[in-house]
């Protein structure tokens, strides 16, 4: 499964349908912190997408993949972080230590995402 926790569900909407139809990988969405932490919990979750600022909240997508990684050091889930804060910023920094890739949203391309998707969950499944 991939766990998108993003807040603004047209994006959202598109990476479901995008990602559940290339990758034939069921897909959950949601911005709520808490379902997000028990989705890594349960252990279902094969890869991360996660944006930054959720619900206006500065770095709350930093403080879950920051959990995913306390609550799963050595089997969490491959996380891709995006976000519209460029690399300058802080939180930015910070995300990149965490994540295994990070985009600023206004250089990713879908070609390059999906690159990126594919190797992670194949190197997941070895």
């Amino acid at each position: 499964m991939i766990l998108i926790f993003e807040d603004n569900m047209d994006i959202a909407t598109v990476m479901k349908h995008m990602l559940s139809h290339m990758f034939h990988e069921a897909c959950v969405v949601t911005c709520n912190f808490a379902d997000a932490e028990n989705l890594v919990l349960a252990g279902d979750v094969e890869l991360v997408l996660s944006d930054l600022n959720i619900d206006g909240h500065k770095g709350q997508g930093l403080d879950l993949i920051k959990a995913i990684r306390r609550i799963r050091p050595h089997t969490s889930p491959p996380i891709i972080v995006y976000t519209g804060l460029n690399s300058t910023d802080s939180t930015f920094a910070e995300a990149e230590r965490f994540s295994d890739e990070i985009y600023e949203k206004s250089e990713i391309a879908i070609p390059q995402l999906c690159k990126a998707v594919y190797r992670l969950l194949k190197l997941r499944q070895r």
